[in-house]
Parts: structure tokens; sequence; C-alpha cells
């Protein structure tokens, strides 16, 4: 794993193998990301899980080979003082199908490369709405 920060922009590079979201629990806690946002993210994903939103719940599918990862994004919260991920991705098998939704978990496959924009001056965090059943992201 390595990163960098310039700016308020950090860039990640993940390698093989390693867990996509504890490598990036590690990096929101080295840079200091209370608040920030998953700009974009390329590479590959394997053992990966997608989720979609039903209205009531969540549908999950795990995805165990190689994927090429198109699209990485979504949001930083923090929650009882811990980070809070809201991460979409979209990916293409071999075949060039493209499949996407709520990224639940995954591991890297080959490297990742992602850029996160850290937000100074803004609170994020997340309360659970009742009427949607989601935990909704608060804007304070």
């Amino acid at each position: 794993m390595q990163s960098s920060e310039d700016n308020n922009f950090i860039m990640i590079k993940l390698s093989d193998g390693e867990d996509l979201f504890s490598s990036l629990e590690e990096i929101v806690k080295k840079h200091d990301i209370k608040a920030g946002a998953f700009l974009c993210g390329v590479g590959m994903l394997r053992d990966f899980e997608t989720g979609y939103w039903t209205g009531k719940e969540y549908e999950s599918e795990m995805h165990e080979s190689p994927h090429e990862l198109l699209h990485f994004g979504g949001s930083i919260a923090t929650v009882d003082g811990k980070p809070m991920f809201h991460i979409h991705c979209t990916v293409a098998g071999r075949d060039h199908r493209v499949i996407g939704g709520h990224a639940n978990k995954a591991t890297v496959a080959m490297l990742n490369e992602i850029v996160i924009r850290k937000f100074e001056n803004m609170d994020l965090t997340r309360k659970l709405n009742p009427n949607s059943g989601l935990v909704e992201l608060e804007i304070q």
C-alpha cells in the first residue's frame, strides 16, 4: 500500500491481495480523513461482493474471478469516531460485460489506483432514516 497527499487530494496504490476495505481504513487513519469523497478508482478486483437496494434490503452477489475496475466512487463519513464508507463500483469481466452496484467487500487483483478528496471544513456522518431503512448521509 502506498499513498501521498497534496492539497487534500490523496493518491493511493493498493497491491495484489490486499483487502480493499481494511486498506482504505488504514489510509483514512494515516491521512486523518474525517470527511471525504472517493473521486475515482481503476485497477482490478476479485472476490468482491456487490449489492442492490430493493427498497427494503440489500441483495448481494459474490464475484470470484478478477474483473477490471471501471469506476469507483462514494463518500467517507465518520460515525462514532470510525470511518464509514458508501462506495459504488462498476466492473467488467473478461467477456467485457459490465456489472456494478454497492461495493460491500473486495480483494485487490493486480493493483488499484484510487483518488480521495479530503474535506477540511465539512462534517459528514450517517444516521438511520426509518422511512427509507437506509443509514443515510448527514451533512453538518
